[in-house]
């Protein structure tokens, strides 16, 4: 730490529908920006923490720059720019050099992880897992007035309190040649990715062939089913990105992304939907309530993704049910865990989330 810190049951399982590409065409969608590596250096780039270059970067080991790609993540997941997520990586290195520190020093003796955050700021587990003291840290630099207008160093001590204001600014270059480095490779995914539901839900079905049957729904899934116990309708659905609603028909609502690829919503009531086609979406905006309408055995909302024209290399690159076995219905349709996992985000955390199926 450097110097003084601010103390500062049963599951009904719902079985969604196989889309036939026949029945609209399905194009694709995702976040800001295009995910090429030129976009991702210019804005809020997300990072694969398990695409990490194996080659060092500014001196900073593998183990350091999946810190600092879970640091990033954490800004991009809040909705922070390029600006954030230099600001905190440059914080994470004048503090713990991106390493996960166990122990504090003789000015916080109490101080812990990569930002070196005192017992006041959260649980130690919390300042110990690099996404939620990131996390921390960003919303604690969002409380203060007009923090993009200052020096970054300056910005930095007003929220970790450091003795020094400037101690974080002989970092600044480095940070920015990190952020740089992770966010303009392939793994690059470009803009904010949320989870469409309130956490605390259950996934009740995978991705992927499946071995139960329900009449009208297709044996390969090519979604997830997520539902929160026990087994509620009109639990409120958030879009996952920023986009334009291209479709809402039958029991579907589908939004088209920046980077092309789409994210469709299912089982819902068309009564229930509160978007319309040509609207334009932000991430963690209502789009709808959970329903059980169509081929279902309860209330859940079956989330899936079409890779199909998507300019975001990283997406592009995940396997589609067409490389995996599945019937023509399932072509282009990735799975939605591997998905978020380009962004960071593991959709069925395990202090959360059980898996019932």
């Amino acid at each position: 730490m450097a110097d003084e810190k601010g103390k500062g049951a049963l599951i009904l399982i719902g079985v969604p529908i196989a889309v036939i590409a026949s029945l609209f065409t399905v194009i694709i969608l995702f976040m800001p920006g295009t995910g090429s590596a030129a976009a991702c250096t210019g804005s809020a780039g997300t990072v694969n923490p398990a695409n990490i270059p194996a080659n060092a970067v500014a001196g900073f080991s593998a183990e350091q720059l999946t810190n600092a790609a879970y640091i990033m993540n954490a800004a991009a997941t809040l909705g922070l720019d390029r600006d954030a997520q230099v600001i905190g990586v440059m914080t994470a290195i004048g503090e713990s050099s991106l390493t996960v520190i166990d122990h504090g020093d003789i000015a916080g003796p109490d101080s812990r992880g990569l930002f070196q955050q005192r017992e006041n700021w959260g649980s130690l587990a919390d300042r110990m897992d690099p996404t939620k003291s990131a996390t921390l840290f960003f919303q604690r630099l969002q409380t203060i007035p007009d923090w993009q207008s200052l020096e970054a160093t300056i910005a930095a001590h007003k929220v970790q309190q450091n003795a020094d204001p400037y101690h974080y600014e002989k970092f600044f270059d480095t940070a920015n040649k990190i952020v740089t480095a992770l966010a303009g490779g392939g793994s690059c995914a470009s803009g904010t990715v949320v989870l469409p539901l309130s956490p605390g839900f259950n996934m009740t079905s995978g991705y992927g062939p499946r071995g139960f049957v329900v009449e009208g729904a297709s044996t390969w899934h090519p979604a997830v089913d997520l539902q929160h116990y026990p087994n509620p309708c009109g639990d409120q659905i958030y879009s996952i990105t920023s986009g334009t609603v291209t479709y809402v028909g039958g029991y579907q609502v589908t939004i088209k992304s920046p980077d092309g690829y789409d994210v469709s919503y299912l089982h819902m009531k068309l009564s229930d939907v509160s978007v319309a086609e040509g609207d334009s979406v932000t991430p963690n905006e209502p789009i709808a309530l959970v329903g059980s309408e169509g081929p279902s055995t309860g209330c859940h909302l079956d989330i899936r993704i079409n890779k199909k024209g998507t300019i975001n290399e990283a997406v592009a690159a995940l396997k589609a049910g067409e490389d995996l076995g599945g019937p023509p219905s399932t072509y282009g349709y990735v799975n939605p865990e591997q998905f978020f996992a380009l962004f960071g985000i593991e959709p069925c955390p395990a202090d959360s989330c059980h898996r019932q199926y």
